[in-house]
C-alpha cells in the first residue's frame, strides 16, 4: 500500500509516540487479509486475577508487534517487541506488570479495576508496514475481598526494632503500610514539625536521602521510609515523627517512640527525679476494651495537670483539666463523656474505636509554676474476621504451578501460611507476594500435595480461614497449557520508550561521521526574552529526517524530530511549546530565559538511516538589562492585609509579595500551626485549579499568585493566618499574616466581658541595631505566671523566660541570648536585634485558676538599604530612539521609585518598568525626555537614593 504524502496520524505526534524511525513514520492502516484474534483467559477476570490476552493466527515474516490500551491513542503503548532481536522496549503506560511472549500474547499480573478497556495489538511487516490491528475489550470485574489488605486504607504505622535498646547498640524504626505514589519522606526527631529538627528526607523520585540540621551521622533512610539509629545515646530518646508527602500533595504523619535501657546510660544522675512517663495498659486494644493511661512519676509538688488529644496544647485538643488546690476536674472541649481522670494523673479510656487511637499529651504544673510535658501513643484495632483461602486450581500437574490467595476485609493485618496443620516452610520454589497474602508454587512437586491454609492476625486477634487441598497429578494426566517466553535485551539507552528514534530493525550503536560540514550560526549577544534561530548552513542533500536536542550526549532530551519526506514535525520530551524547527533545520527558540542556556546538539539522518553528522553549539543566554540586581529567589515571601483593619462584614484581601517560581502548590491555614483540621484551601498550580479545605467558611476565595479573600468579615476571623508554600524540590516556606477586625464597630462585642491578651511590637517594623518593645496589653489580673518562646511553639528549648508573681522572680530560659530584658507587666525588650530576630514569638500566661493563654506576635526586622547605582544604555540618544535605565542594588525585599528632575516621574504611554519596577525603558525617545534621571531604594526602616545620569537628547 502506498503512502501518503502529508501524514495526518493523530497518535505519531508526540516524542515518546515514537516506534518507527522517520523511514518508518506511515499511516496506519487495517489489513484485511489477517485473521489475528485475541481470546482473554479465563474469560471472567477479578481483580487481583492474572489474565493472558492469547493471539492466535499471528502473520509470519513479521518485523514487530506491539501492544496498546486503547484504541485509537497511540501515545498509550504499552511494550513493543522485535522479533529478529528478541527486544522487548516497554512503552509509556507499562506498569511493569506486563509481560509480551513471541507469539504475541500479552500477560497482565494482578489485574485491577483500572486494567478494565481496549487492547489493541498492531503487527508490523519487514517492510515496516502495519499488517494487522486487533482489537478486544477486557473486563475486570471487582472482588468482595481484597487480597491482604490495600495500601490506600491501611494507615501507616512505625515499629521499632527492637522495641527498646541498650546505648551504644542500633535501632531500626521499621515503617509499614508505606502509601504507593510518593513523592517524599521525612524524618523528624519529635512529635511537631519544625524544619530545623528535621533528621533526613528521601526522595522517592531521585532515590537519594538528605540529611537534615538534626542528622549526626548515624542515621539511615531506607527507600521503604525506615531509618536506622547507629550507636544510640540517651539523647536520642524520646518520639520521632515520618512525614509522607504523596504526588498529590498529601500529607500523613506517623509517630514512633525510641526508648533506650535507662540502667544502660552512663550519665543518669542516681539522685535526680525519674522522668514523667506514660505507660499505655494494655499497649493495644480490641475496639469496645479499656485502656489505662498510667503516669509514673507524677512530680509531688503538683499544682495541677491537663490531658490533651494529639501533640498541641490547646484548649480546642484538651480533654480534661484537674486542679490539686481546688481539688475538682474541669471537662474540655475533647472529653467525649467516655474519659475518667484519677488524681495520680492517669487517665482511664472506656469502649474505644480506631478513632481514639493517636498521641496524647499530658501537661503538668508544679509549685514553681513550671510546665511538664509527656507524650504517649496507643493503637486500637478492630478484631479480624474469618479468610478465605482461594487456589487457582486444586488439582495441578508435577512441574506445574499453582497460586494461592489469602483473601480477607480486613486491613493492617499480618498473613501466616499453613500446610498439613503446621507453619509453612518455604523453599526456592515458592514465592510470597509483598503483602504475604499470595502463594505461589513454581514449579509444582507431589511433595507439595496436602492441606493448605491462612491466618489473618494483628496485635488483638487471629482468624484461620477453612483448609484447601491441593491434589498434584503427574505430568501427562492433564493438558498443560505451553507459552513461550521471550528473552529480554538490557540493551542500555535503547530500551527506554521515550528514547526511539529509529525502529527496532535500527536500534544500533550511534556513530559520529566527520564528513558532513554542518555550522550553526548564532546571534552574537541573546539577552532573556530575546527570540534567538540556531541557523544551520550546509544542510546535506538526500537526507531523511534531523534531529535538535538539549545537551550533548543524552538522547532522552530530544527537542524535535523533522521528517523531510513528510514535512512531518514530532515534538520530543524536552520540547517547551516556544521551539519552531524549519525544514532547512534551523531552530527558532521563543522568550529564552536564563535555563536554555546550554549545549544543543544537531543530527542529520540519511535515507538509509544512517547518521551523517552530529553538531554541537553553545547557547548563552544573558541575563537581561531590565532584570534587577539581586535574584527573586533572595527575597522571602510577605503577606500584606488590605486594609491593614477591616470592618466587621466588610472584606479582606491577604496579597502575598515575592512568591517563588516553580511551585508545586499553595496552602492557607487558620492559626500559626499548620494542622490538617486547620486548612483553609489549596491552590494546585499544575491544574491552576483551588481546593476548600477543612477550615473553609465559604466566604474565602484563593488566588494563583498565592492572594486569600475573605469576604464577609466576623470577630472569629481575627487572628494569624498562615501561608504553606511548597516549591518543586519539596522545600517548604512558611508565612504568616495578622487579621485585625476594628472591634470599636462591632455591634455584638460585650463591654462587661474582659479585653482578649495582645502584644504591640513598638516599633513595628526595626532595623538591624535598634531596639524592639513587645508591649503586652490585658494581662489577666489574677496572673500567676508567665513565659516567653521564640516561635509558635512552647517547647522548653524554644523558652526565653518565665516569670512567677508569687515569688516576684525571673528564670532565663534556653533560647535567652543576653538581649532580652523582661518586665513585670508581661512585656519583652529586645535590644540590639538583628535579621535572626525576626519571627513570632509567643506569650503563654497562666491565671489563678491554671487557665493558660496564649498570644503571638510577629516581629520584622530589616537591614538599612545602601546606595543604589543607576546604569544607563547611553547618556546620547537620538530622538525616535530607545534608552534603557536600570537601579541596581545589594539589597531585597525592596521598593523602587523613580525621580526626574528631583520629582517622581510621571509614566508615559512611551514608558515601560519592568515586573520589579527595577528597569525602566523609554521608547521612542523625545525631546522632553531630556533631563536628570535618579532611582529610589526603600523598605519599611530605610530609603537611599543614586547618583544622578544625566540623558541628552539629539536630532
Amino acid at each position: 500500500m502506498e503512502v501518503s504524502s502529508m501524514i495526518p496520524c493523530k497518535g505519531c505526534t508526540s516524542w515518546q509516540g515514537l516506534l518507527l524511525t522517520a523511514s518508518l513514520l506511515i499511516c496506519c492502516h487495517l489489513a484485511t487479509t489477517a485473521k489475528v484474534t485475541i481470546e482473554s483467559v479465563p474469560l471472567d477476570v477479578f481483580e487481583g486475577d492474572n489474565v493472558l490476552l492469547h493471539v492466535h493466527n499471528l502473520p509470519e515474516s513479521l518485523l514487530s508487534f506491539v501492544w496498546f490500551k486503547g484504541l485509537t491513542n497511540m501515545k498509550h503503548r504499552i511494550a513493543l517487541y522485535v522479533l529478529n532481536t528478541n527486544l522487548i522496549v516497554p512503552g509509556p503506560v507499562h506498569s511493569g506488570r506486563e509481560t509480551m511472549y513471541r507469539n504475541g500474547s500479552l500477560w497482565i499480573h494482578n489485574v485491577t479495576h483500572k486494567d478494565t478497556g481496549f487492547y489493541t495489538l498492531q503487527t508490523i511487516n519487514r517492510h515496516g508496514r502495519t499488517v494487522s490491528i486487533t482489537t478486544m475489550h477486557l473486563h475486570v470485574h471487582p472482588k468482595l475481598f481484597t487480597c491482604g489488605c490495600p495500601h490506600i486504607s491501611a494507615r501507616p504505622t512505625i515499629e521499632s526494632v527492637p522495641p527498646r535498646v541498650a546505648q551504644g547498640s542500633s535501632v531500626l524504626l521499621l515503617v509499614h503500610n508505606l502509601p504507593d505514589n510518593l513523592r517524599a519522606l521525612y524524618w523528624y526527631k519529635g512529635v511537631i514539625l519544625f524544619n530545623k529538627l528535621e533528621v533526613a528526607r528521601h526522595i522517592i523520585e531521585s532515590n537519594s536521602s538528605v540529611p537534615g540540621p538534626l542528622h549526626s551521622g548515624r542515621e539511615t533512610v531506607y527507600s521503604n521510609g525506615s531509618m536506622l539509629f547507629h550507636n544510640v545515646t540517651c539523647e536520642d530518646m524520646g518520639f520521632y515523627t515520618l512525614r509522607i508527602v504523596s504526588r498529590i500533595l498529601e500529607v500523613e504523619s506517623a509517630h514512633v517512640q525510641l526508648q533506650v535501657d535507662p540502667s544502660s546510660c552512663t550519665c543518669c544522675n542516681p539522685l535526680a527525679s525519674a522522668p514523667l512517663t506514660i505507660e499505655p495498659v494494655p499497649r493495644s486494644a480490641a475496639e469496645g476494651e479499656s485502656i489505662l493511661l498510667q503516669v509514673h512519676n507524677l512530680p509531688e509538688d503538683l499544682q495541677a495537670f491537663s490531658w490533651y488529644k494529639g501533640v498541641y496544647i490547646s484548649p480546642v485538643f484538651k480533654i480534661t483539666e484537674y486542679s490539686r488546690t481546688m481539688n475538682s476536674i474541669t471537662q474540655g472541649l475533647e472529653h467525649s463523656g467516655r474519659e475518667t481522670v484519677y488524681t495520680n494523673g492517669s487517665l482511664l479510656l472506656q469502649d474505644v474505636t480506631e478513632n481514639d487511637s493517636g498521641l496524647y499529651t499530658l501537661q503538668i504544673l508544679n509549685r514553681v509554676s513550671e510546665n511538664v510535658t509527656a507524650l504517649v501513643q496507643f493503637h486500637v484495632n478492630k478484631l479480624v474476621k474469618k479468610p478465605f483461602l482461594e487456589v487457582s486450581d486444586t488439582t495441578v500437574t508435577v512441574q506445574s504451578s499453582v497460586l494461592f490467595s489469602c483473601l480477607s476485609a480486613d486491613i493492617g493485618i499480618s498473613i501466616r501460611w499453613i500446610f498439613n496443620n503446621q507453619s509453612l516452610q518455604l523453599t526456592e520454589r515458592m514465592s510470597l507476594s509483598p503483602m504475604n497474602c499470595g502463594l505461589r508454587i513454581d514449579p509444582v512437586r507431589s511433595e507439595d500435595a496436602g492441606e493448605y491454609k491462612c491466618e489473618v492476625f494483628n496485635s488483638v486477634s487471629s482468624k484461620t480461614s477453612l483448609p484447601v487441598s491441593l491434589v498434584v497429578m503427574n505430568e501427562g494426566q492433564t493438558v498443560r497449557r505451553e507459552m513461550e517466553v521471550s528473552f529480554m535485551i538490557s540493551c542500555k539507552g535503547c530500551t527506554p520508550w521515550q528514547g526511539l528514534l529509529l525502529t527496532a530493525s535500527l536500534l544500533s550503536c550511534w556513530y559520529q561521521p566527520t564528513t558532513a560540514q554542518i555550522t550553526i550560526e548564532l546571534p552574537p549577544n541573546v539577552f532573556e526574552g530575546d527570540n534567538v534561530l540556531l541557523q544551520v548552513h550546509n544542510l546535506p542533500d538526500n537526507l531523511l529526517a534531523f534531529a535538535w536536542y538539549k545537551g550533548v550526549t543524552n538522547l532522552k532530551r530530544g527537542i524535535a524530530i523533522y521528517s523531510l519526506k513528510y514535512n512531518l514535525s514530532v515534538t520530543g520530551p524536552v520540547h517547551s511549546g516556544r521551539e519552531t524547527v524549519y525544514s532547512n533545520g534551523s531552530l527558532l527558540l521563543q522568550s529564552v530565559t536564563h535555563k536554555d542556556t546550554g549545549f544543543y546538539t544537531f543530527r542529520t539522518i540519511s535515507r538509509q538511516a544512517e547518521i551523517v553528522s552530529v553538531t554541537s553549539m553553545y547557547l548563552h543566554v544573558h541575563t537581561s538589562i531590565l532584570t534587577y540586581a539581586h535574584p527573586p529567589t533572595s527575597v522571602q515571601p510577605t503577606i500584606e492585609s488590605v486594609p491593614p483593619r477591616v470592618a466587621e462584614g466588610a472584606s479582606v484581601l491577604l496579597l502575598v509579595h515575592n512568591l517563588q517560581e516553580n511551585l508545586l502548590g499553595l496552602f492557607w491555614y487558620k492559626g500559626v500551626i499548620v494542622f490538617k483540621n486547620h486548612e483553609v484551601a489549596r491552590h494546585m498550580v499544575g491544574k491552576n485549579s483551588s481546593v476548600p479545605g477543612p477550615a473553609h467558611s465559604g466566604r474565602e476565595t484563593m488566588y494563583s499568585n498565592g492572594s486569600l479573600l475573605l469576604h464577609n468579615i466576623t470577630l472569629n476571623d481575627i487572628g494569624f493566618y498562615t501561608l504553606r508554600t511548597l516549591s518543586r524540590d519539596l522545600k517548604m516556606k512558611l508565612t504568616h499574616v495578622q487579621l485585625q477586625v476594628d472591634t470599636s464597630l462591632s455591634a455584638c462585642c460585650n463591654p462587661l466581658t474582659s479585653a482578649p491578651l495582645t502584644i504591640e511590637p513598638v516599633p513595628q517594623n526595626a532595623a538591624e541595631g535598634e531596639s524592639v518593645l513587645l508591649l503586652v496589653h490585658n494581662l489577666p489580673e489574677d496572673l500567676r505566671t508567665f513565659s516567653w518562646y521564640k516561635g509558635v511553639h512552647s517547647m522548653q528549648n524554644l523558652k526565653i523566660a518565665d516569670y512567677s508573681r508569687a515569688i516576684n522572680y525571673i528564670i532565663r530560659g534556653p533560647a535567652y541570648r543576653g538581649r532580652e530584658m523582661v518586665y513585670t507587666n508581661g512585656s519583652l525588650l529586645l535590644q540590639g536585634i538583628t535579621e535572626k530576630d525576626a519571627g513570632f514569638y509567643t506569650l503563654q500566661t497562666s491565671n489563678r485558676d491554671f487557665i493558660i493563654e496564649k498570644a503571638y506576635v510577629q516581629l520584622h526586622v530589616k537591614k538599612p538599604v545602601s546606595e543604589p547605582f543607576l546604569r544607563v544604555t547611553d547618556t546620547t540618544v537620538p530622538v525616535q530612539g530607545s534608552v534603557v535605565f536600570t537601579c541596581l542594588s545589594a539589597n531585597t525585599g525592596i521598593s523602587i521609585r523613580w525621580v526626574f528632575n528631583n520629582q517622581s516621574l510621571q509614566l508615559t504611554e512611551r514608558m515601560t518598568l519592568s515586573p520589579t519596577k527595577c528597569g525602566l525603558s523609554i521608547d521612542p525617545v523625545r525631546r522632553e525626555d531630556a533631563g536628570q534621571y535618579k532611582c529610589e531604594v526603600s523598605n519599611t526602616v530605610s530609603s537611599k537614593t543614586s547618583l544622578p545620569v544625566r540623558l541628552a537628547v539629539v536630532n
